[in-house]
């Protein structure tokens, strides 16, 4: 009777007056850390085009990835539901055999369940037209990421695919289109992703912001601990490579390479009148370690340069528009809200909240609660714990844990574990409450895919299957 129960409500939803649900646009771009843009501080010509629609949105200032890399990320994202929840994690329980080795590398990847409820299923059952562009091989048909999508293009060349050409497809898509339904439109970019081989002027444009931190030398340990992939780029041969500044600048490079490429898209929405017919969301999968803990790239540490992503929610008319939320939030908080904005019901189970009491000045429909990650790459027992203005990053396994104070220490170099052992058993106790009641939910059967020679090809291209190197930090004590 309950399932026929809400076959009913669904079939109802999808009937009602198409005028009266707004169109849902969400921005995804891969590997962008929120101090990276001026609408969340950096200094500088870096990204004027998002910075004019966060200046009319909803500004999340604590919005927290719940792994640190795109898979779980997204699968997070796409589903409402903790990374322990959906199990898209890594390659069989496992990022390979740790040596690097085409032989000995696991041959199967996890994939999202077909059991899933995906918020483009929910939209698409609802009514909605469901599009989807996008440039990475994680979140690809084969490994399950098109469900509830009518259109799902994908852009896999092996490489870091610019922004350009999937903004043109979407734009195409925009266009054409003659259904009179709401759509839900899916963008997932890869800039500024690695090998940060953006244009010379572009790095000269913002070398000099004083955002990008105080300069030194790196050490040789550093340096040694730069991926392969990375190395391959003309401008590390240089000097100036062996200098922190210079990396930070590279990467801020490309973040304003996107926001020059998203400036026509975002024009096109806005001189259409759909942008004022639409929700548009801009968010990222995870940030990026640019050697603050000694390590690069990301998804291998919980500390915050990856965990903390930029969050801003235009409404149509863009109602609402300068309030800046401080509450800590996460990608597991989009599906319903986002199914709120779009009054369509909420399938069971969803482990997110909806966020748009926040908005409105009043209480969300559950208390605020810690945020809460996992999914590190070769480390599948360590989880993170953010509450206020402190960090517990604790391994499950050994019962090892640091403990940072976010608001002295942002970059979390001392580990305040030692000094404060009630508050850490207090953050160690919540933690492992909220793991329970993830524990306690009912889980998506996991599914697996075998890695073709043309998947394992794209990801090795974008840095994937290599030696895993934890940065020196996440992997000792006190760090």
């Amino acid at each position: 009777m309950a399932a026929l129960a809400a076959l009913v409500v669904t079939v109802w939803w999808a009937r009602r007056p198409h005028s009266s649900r707004p169109n849902l646009i969400l921005i995804v771009v891969d590997t962008l850390r929120a101090d990276f843009l001026g609408s969340y501080g950096f200094q500088g010509d870096l990204s004027p085009n998002l910075d004019a629609v966060a200046a009319e949105s909803i500004v999340f200032e604590a919005c927290s990835a719940q792994a640190p890399w795109t898979k779980p990320s997204v699968a997070t994202l796409f589903t409402g539901l903790h990374p322990y929840t959906h199990q898209v994690l890594t390659h069989d329980g496992r990022y390979g055999d740790g040596s690097g080795s085409a032989a000995t590398d696991a041959q199967r990847t996890d994939a999202l369940p077909a059991q899933a409820r995906t918020l483009a299923e929910a939209l698409h059952g609802a009514g909605y037209e469901t599009a989807a562009f996008l440039a990475n091989p994680w979140i690809s048909r084969t490994l399950g990421f098109a469900q509830g999508f009518d259109v799902f293009d994908e852009h896999l060349t092996g490489n870091a695919v610019p922004a350009a050409p999937i903004l043109t497809a979407a734009s195409r898509w925009l266009d054409s289109r003659s259904d009179p339904r709401p759509f839900f439109l899916y963008l997932h970019l890869m800039e500024p992703h690695a090998p940060y081989d953006d244009p010379e002027a572009d790095f000269a444009a913002v070398r000099d912001s004083p955002s990008l931190g105080p300069d030194r030398r790196l050490e040789p340990e550093e340096l040694r601990a730069v991926p392969p992939h990375l190395r391959t780029m003309p401008w590390v041969q240089r000097p100036d490579a062996a200098w922190l500044r210079t990396w930070r600048g590279r990467y801020a490079a490309g973040v304003r390479v996107l926001d020059r490429e998203l400036g026509p898209f975002l024009s096109q929405v806005r001189e259409s009148g759909l942008l004022d017919r639409s929700v548009l969301v801009f968010t990222s999968d995870h940030g990026e370690e640019l050697c603050e803990n000694s390590g690069w790239e990301h998804g291998d540490s919980l500390y915050e340069h990856q965990l903390h992503v930029p969050l801003f929610i235009r409404r149509a008319r863009a109602m609402g528009g300068g309030v800046r939320v401080s509450d800590q939030v996460g990608l597991i908080d989009l599906m319903p809200t986002l199914l709120q904005i779009a009054t369509v019901p909420p399938p069971p189970g969803l482990q997110g909240r909806d966020l748009s009491d926040l908005w409105r000045g009043g209480s969300p429909a559950s208390e605020p609660r810690p945020t809460i990650a996992t999914g590190v790459k070769w480390q599948p027992n360590l989880c993170s714990l953010r509450s206020g203005t402190h960090k517990l990053i604790a391994d499950l396994a050994t019962g090892e844990a640091r403990l940072y104070d976010l608001e002295s220490d942002p970059t979390e170099q001392v580990n305040i574990a030692g000094s404060r052992p009630e508050l850490a058993a207090e953050l160690m106790a919540e933690l492992v409450a909220r793991l329970g009641e993830v524990a306690a939910a009912p889980s998506l059967r996991p599914d697996s895919v075998a890695v073709s020679g043309e998947l394992r090809q794209q990801l090795e291209a974008l840095g994937y299957l290599g030696q895993p190197a934890p940065s020196p930090s996440e992997t000792k004590p006190g760090g």
